[in-house]
């Protein structure tokens, strides 16, 4: 604050108040239709997509699952019903990626 005072004391002004109604400069810019806040319409907001896995990618999950040891022992692990979310990635590159 006291960095502002001594930056406008060294100019010679007169503040004057304006009530809003008669200050129409500021009022007409504060009211510009460009400057309105936007809000959503609650019957216009859709799902723009959607996505699901292949069929195929499902049953590549299936056959790296059979064919790989540790993700049986994972599954065994993710199977516990303690109400914790648990994420297995298997040991496959093609899947990795």
């Amino acid at each position: 604050m006291a960095r502002w005072l001594s930056f406008f004391a060294e100019y010679d002004f007169r503040v004057e108040y304006k009530p809003g109604r008669l200050n129409v400069v500021a009022d007409a810019l504060s009211r510009r239709p460009d400057y309105a806040v936007k809000t959503a319409d609650a019957n216009r907001i859709g799902v723009e997509s959607v996505s699901a896995p292949s069929s195929s990618l499902i049953d590549d999950v299936k056959a790296a699952y059979a064919s790989d040891a540790d993700a049986k022992q994972l599954l065994s692990y993710a199977a516990v019903d303690d109400d914790v979310i648990r994420i297995v990635v298997l040991n496959d590159y093609d899947l990795r990626m």
